[in-house]
């Protein structure tokens, strides 16, 4: 904008952040102000929209955007085929205007709207803001939220459960000390008598092999906190797995267990064959150690949870909702859940974790293990309790060997408020918290998607 237009913006832009600043405009409704108060009509508040709440993030952050940047045209477009009559969404950097399914012209509409909700910047992934979260217990803290969450309310939905549970007196949080990574040896025996004596010398030989492993993990400080034996048969023999459990603080761990596990099993096999115990097989064991496996027994990453204490009388005050209805549902939804066979229950938590680990750009980059998550709802002296429970979080938040960590991604944590592993966990756990307690309250009103 220039000239007077530009002044224009400066000055909306100003009265949209002291706003936001005061609490008495929503972060998704700043597009709707500059339209209908500052008179700034669509596309151009939707840029000015993004830079509204990336200017509320610094000062209330002391920390400032640089590599989450705002494009040419931050908005998407609104264009229909012109052989089948589809309506196609693009980002408006987009100059191929051709259908993907038949190469047909596509004719705009001349239909705008944001990238996606609480838009903040971002070019290929689109960064947005979903409020802020007060913390106590293991973590004490008020973290930022930042998502990548794609087309959706989602980033609304967390943002309403935040100021919520900031009324209620913020979420509780617990956090495991450190994380765990786990590798697995198996092997293979004919007889159970040659299993039985494998055992008994790895068993003899783990305090010497817990040191030998030492200098393997001390590149990120890790250690040697158990090794676990399991044992299965098969129609080819008898099988014993060795699970080795390290544990790190800020590192993921993956690449030094593994490395660690790869050099003692030498050791343990020329400990075996020494004192005549023979084998058919002698592998990693990936399938027991949990690596890209939801499971209940699962010991990867670092368990967390997040929880909210509600008085009965502040449900049909504050929250608008029945209580008992509310807790119906989340009976309902659980059972629902038990009769599809999963081992886990969950709502937005599987879309809302990963949001978090693709802003962050942290280590894993899959984070399958750790998107799953149980909750919980129940009395307890007069009160309901919410609860999510994570039991996998997964992550290096440290830019090393094990997982290189791009400039926007330390850049999100930052504003995030995020230093540590355990924060990473803390901020995962209330943000999961905050979108499932506003989804489970609009549920429970009997009113979603009606």
């Amino acid at each position: 904008m220039a000239g007077g237009n530009k002044d224009k913006a400066q000055k909306a832009v100003t009265a949209c952040v002291e706003k936001l600043r005061e609490g008495q405009l929503a972060p998704w409704k700043v597009e709707e102000e500059l339209e209908m108060a500052c008179g700034i009509l669509p596309p151009e508040n939707f840029e000015l929209a993004a830079f509204c709440r990336r200017k509320f993030l610094e000062e209330r952050t002391d920390e400032n955007f640089h590599h989450i940047c705002v494009p040419e045209k931050p908005f998407k477009g609104r264009f229909r085929c012109l052989q089948d009559n589809q309506v196609w969404e693009l980002d408006m950097r987009d100059e191929n205007r051709t259908c993907p399914l038949c190469s047909s012209e596509l004719m705009s509409l001349s239909q705008y709207a944001p990238l996606v909700a609480n838009y903040i910047g971002g070019a290929e992934d689109y960064f947005s803001y979903a409020g802020q979260v007060k913390v106590g217990g293991d973590v004490q803290k008020i973290f930022t939220n930042l998502l990548v969450y794609g087309t959706g309310l989602g980033p609304i939905g967390v943002t309403r459960g935040c100021f919520l549970i900031n009324r209620l007196g913020g979420a509780e949080v617990r956090v495991a000390e450190s994380a765990a990574a786990v590798r697995c040896l198996g092997f293979l025996f004919r007889a159970e008598e040659s299993r039985k004596k494998a055992e008994s010398i790895i068993a003899a030989f783990l305090p010497d092999a817990k040191a030998m492993m030492r200098d393997k993990l001390s590149e990120f400080r890790g250690w040697i906190d158990s090794v676990d034996f399991d044992r299965a048969e098969t129609n080819r023999g008898y099988v014993l797995y060795v699970e080795f459990v390290a544990r790190f603080e800020n590192f993921r761990g993956h690449g030094d267990i593994s490395r660690a596990v790869g050099f003692i099993k030498r050791g343990l096999e020329e400990r075996l064959v020494s004192q005549g115990i023979t084998y058919d097989l002698s592998v990693i064991a990936q399938g027991h150690d949990g690596d890209l496996k939801p499971s209940p027994r699962n010991k990867r990453g670092r368990h967390a949870s997040a929880q909210i204490r509600i008085p009965q009388s502040d449900f049909e005050t504050l929250l608008k909702v029945d209580p008992e209805k509310f807790l119906a549902f989340v009976e309902v939804d659980f059972m629902g859940s038990q009769r599809l066979g999963c081992p886990f229950y969950s709502g937005m938590g599987g879309e809302i974790l990963p949001a978090v680990y693709k802003a962050t750009k942290v280590n894993p980059h899959s984070p399958l293990v750790s998107c799953f998550q149980n909750i919980y709802a129940e009395k307890d002296r007069g009160d309901i309790v919410y609860r999510v429970e994570l039991p996998n979080i997964e992550v290096g938040v440290v830019s090393s060997r094990e997982g290189l960590m791009s400039p926007v991604g330390r850049e999100s944590l930052r504003i995030m408020g995020i230093r540590t592993a355990k924060e990473f966990a803390a901020s995962v756990a209330a943000q999961v918290l905050a979108g499932e307690f506003n989804l489970a309250l609009e549920i429970s009103k009997e009113k979603l998607y009606s």
